[in-house]
């Protein structure tokens, strides 16, 4: 089964959203996840198309991604969603002129790119978060975005529409360092945005628990407007998670390499951490979460963003399956409360 995606109406984004949207010059917009930056970057796309008023360009940083705002866009204009690409495949290979180019995951970007996005138009727009930056050593800050586009009106959106207030507790607990304002989860209890408490999922150092673990929550959850994504941090596990599922009779998609092809998110999804961003589902499964100590420190291509990336595509639930308690999860009694436990 496809995907389920519905793009929040006009009518339904916020003042601040609006705002953004609704500005004529270049904007720079920035918040936290959920927040609703790849949605302002999108109904701006699709209303330039819409109304024939610019002929615009949105660019994105992963295929996952691409693929997801395309079919978004298609689904209200179809020239808009043939006028979606990622952001190195466009300044590299397809170079043309647009009245508007907007960057999506513009933290992601190498500088240099900027100058080859500039030459191609006058206005360009982009949508920002330092905290979910994939790889530093080729990112562009937002202070640095300021510096290349210093005339772009600035738009901070604060109010999270995707994760619960239960999951972004834990979020706030699990990565103290993170910026988590009081006043988002202050937001998140006014709008009765509660779930359950991300579980925690012990298999004992059992890999077939671990494995039938993963299928139940797949069958328990799956419907055609009920996406689930298995989050991984490599590129080898997505293709063994997904062999799993798949031999379980369950049909998913995956993804694991930007060189790759991908024609359909399936509502049953694998990626890896840095593949998932700006996606979102309601269920989110991450195995082996033991291991992400470990991970941050020894592996080059994984740092604290990606879990907390992860983490954050979580809607309504979150499943940690791991060989035991971490210790990182029990650093202080106040965590603890933060999640439920379960032996397998």
């Amino acid at each position: 089964m496809a995907y389920f995606f519905k793009l929040p109406t006009i009518t339904e984004l916020t003042i601040g959203q609006q705002a953004a949207l609704n500005e004529p010059n270049a904007i720079a917009i920035s918040g936290g996840p959920g927040t609703g930056k790849s949605v302002v970057s999108l109904w701006r796309h699709i209303r330039n198309y819409g109304t024939g008023s610019k002929r615009s360009l949105l660019l994105t940083y992963t295929k996952t991604l691409e693929t997801y705002l395309a079919a978004s866009a298609k689904s209200e204009n179809s020239n808009a969603g043939n006028a979606v690409d990622r952001t190195y495949l466009w300044t590299t290979r397809h170079v043309t002129r647009y009245d508007e180019i907007i960057v999506d995951e513009a933290q992601d970007v190498e500088g240099d790119r900027y100058t080859t996005i500039k030459n191609y138009s006058g206005v360009v727009s982009y949508g920002a978060d330092d905290q979910q930056i994939v790889f530093r050593n080729r990112a562009t800050t937002q202070q640095q975005l300021g510096a290349i586009f210093p005339n772009n009106r600035s738009y901070v959106l604060d109010e999270n529409f995707r994760n619960s207030y239960e999951i972004m507790l834990f979020v706030k607990a699990l990565f103290p360092q993170k910026l988590v304002p009081q006043t988002t989860l202050n937001n998140l209890l006014q709008e009765g945005r509660r779930g359950n408490k991300p579980i925690l999922l012990i298999s004992n150092n059992n890999a077939a628990k671990q494995t039938k673990a993963i299928i139940d929550i797949i069958n328990q959850f799956k419907s055609t407007t009920h996406n689930i994504a298995v989050l991984v941090p490599l590129q080898n596990h997505v293709t063994i998670f997904a062999n799993l599922i798949r031999n379980a009779g369950i049909q998913c998609s995956s993804f694991s390499t930007d060189d790759g092809s991908l024609g359909e998110i399936d509502n049953v999804h694998v990626t890896t951490f840095k593949s998932s961003k700006g996606t979102e589902f309601d269920t989110v499964i991450i195995p082996d979460f033991e291991n992400m100590i470990n991970n941050i420190a020894q592996l080059n291509v994984i740092d604290e963003n990606d879990y907390y990336v992860a983490i954050t595509r979580a809607k309504r639930n979150l499943f940690l399956v791991s060989t035991s308690t971490p210790n990182f999860l029990e650093r202080s009694e106040q965590q603890k409360l933060t999640y439920s436990k379960e032996i397998l």
